[in-house]
């Protein structure tokens, strides 16, 4: 039976700290995560990569689990706020290509951070999976309320509901991150450019088209 999510408590969260060291630490697991898979990692590996004992290594981080918990959690936390960045900008395309973009430069500087937050969360305790279903829901109800206020607005096309954009933001972002870790150079600007902008012209209104059938 899953456990409540709020059981799950980082070493970063509990203490309040996340040294440099530690991050180190986490960098190294998600790199041999990435490289290795989680069940064909070990401490030792992770401890091996900084340089360190293994005994050392409990120091900055409790276990394999702790470790892929907090690379899932940190990635989450990221995507929550660059979602919370891209409301600061004024129009619903602005937004949208302000997400993706972030999104996008976060995938190219933390590649195996999405790799094995894709690739094994299933493999995720009870505990640190339900606080990631927790923040998916946050950031699920954040991208919702960013809608609803550009449907307010009168930025949507008709035809769509917030719920509808949810769902293509998120399907996008999914195909994103499987293009990326299939080999695709997402850093080339045109790739990305013509990438968003498809997604901006599916969802939100264009003024002149629209006046242009009423008439």
């Amino acid at each position: 039976m899953a456990t409540d999510a709020k059981e799950y408590v980082s070493q970063r969260e509990a203490t309040g700290k996340h040294t440099a060291r530690r991050q180190q630490a986490i960098d190294a697991a998600a790199a041999i995560f990435a490289r290795d898979g989680f069940n064909g990692a070990s401490t030792r590996a992770i401890a091996e990569a900084l340089g360190i004992k293994v005994a050392s290594l409990y120091f900055h981080i409790a276990s394999k689990e702790d470790a892929l918990a907090e690379i899932c959690i940190l990635g989450m936390q990221r995507s929550l706020s660059y979602l919370d960045s891209a409301r600061q900008q004024k129009t619903l395309a602005e937004q949208i290509r302000h997400f993706f973009e972030c999104q996008r430069d976060d995938m190219i500087e933390h590649a195996d951070y999405v790799a094995v937050s894709i690739r094994e969360r299933d493999k995720l305790s009870d505990p640190a999976l339900n606080r990631i279903r927790d923040l998916t829901a946050q950031f699920r109800s954040n991208m919702d309320e960013m809608f609803l206020l550009a449907e307010q607005r009168g930025e949507l096309h008709s035809d769509l509901t917030p719920r509808h954009c949810r769902f293509i933001m998120i399907g996008t972002l999914r195909g994103l991150s499987e293009t990326y870790l299939s080999g695709v150079d997402l850093s080339t600007e045109d790739l990305t450019d013509r990438w968003i902008s498809a997604v901006v012209r599916g969802m939100v209104k264009d003024p002149a088209k629209d006046t242009a059938v009423q008439s």
